[in-house]
């Protein structure tokens, strides 16, 4: 979590203030009352902690529960003054229905997640893959809105869909993280393309945008297209039947 959050966070919770730190493990807030999490206790804080040096929760209020899962969590409606998921939901298999809980139990709240610019950078982690190889979504957050949109496979090894290692040089803490402060409710949803052409035309927008890559790059690309084009057109008139990747001009879903 970004320093000055932490210490935002802080000034604003009240002596009295019940607080909930959700998917907190490997480096829990030390101001939270209670802690969800699928791993005990024991094993807690191997990336240390944060939120002041003393622990507000102990073992009992420490509650192992599967957050990817769809049972609901096991508090009271507006039970909590003060919500945290910090680095959490790009882990899960359904980010939706925690966001909708934590709306649930929460009054207010605080969630931060890796920016889309930072999953995109390959070399983060290993130099064979771009961000973490367990995390399932590019997370978008914009005004009191979080978008979740599937993180493909198809990002590691086209230059044009991630960003180069060198990349990390122009990202301060600001840009690799990307957070909501929320009181009372938020916007949460998948956006969902079927389409592998648009789901590249919107990563190829996003790369190309920070100008990372020379522009005779991505003409010599658009040349490249053309002539595979003219290759693919030729081979399905002798072979009908082949496997031609045909335009899918399909609108986006949002599901909530």
């Amino acid at each position: 979590m970004l320093n000055k959050n932490v210490d935002r966070i802080m000034r604003v919770l009240k002596k009295k203030d019940l607080v909930l730190d959700i998917g907190g493990w490997a480096m829990p807030f030390n101001r939270a009352n209670f802690v969800v999490d699928i791993h005990p206790y024991e094993t807690r804080g191997i990336l240390g902690h944060q939120g002041g040096e003393k622990e507000f929760f102990n073992k009992k209020s420490w509650l192992m529960h599967d957050i990817s899962s769809k049972i609901r969590l096991p508090f009271k409606n507006k039970q909590f003054d003060f919500v945290i998921c910090s680095h959490t939901l790009e882990d899960i298999r359904d980010p939706i229905f925690l966001c909708s809980e934590m709306t649930r139990i929460g009054k207010k709240g605080y969630i931060e997640v890796p920016s889309q610019l930072l999953e995109l950078t390959r070399g983060i982690a290993n130099n064979s893959y771009c961000g973490y190889y367990h995390h399932r979504w590019l997370i978008e957050i914009e005004n009191n809105s979080i978008n979740f949109r599937f993180k493909p496979h198809l990002i590691h090894n086209k230059w044009k869909f991630h960003f180069p290692h060198r990349f990390l040089n122009k990202l301060n803490s600001e840009k690799r993280v990307a957070y909501l402060f929320w009181d009372n409710d938020f916007k949460y949803a998948e956006i969902i393309q079927i389409s592998r052409d648009k789901v590249e035309e919107y990563l190829y927008n996003l790369i190309r945008k920070e100008k990372i890559y020379p522009k005779i790059f991505y003409k010599l690309d658009d040349i490249l297209i053309k002539i595979l084009d003219i290759f693919s057109k030729i081979k399905i008139k002798i072979n009908p039947h082949a496997y031609y990747h045909k335009y899918m001009n399909t609108k986006e879903v949002i599901s909530k």
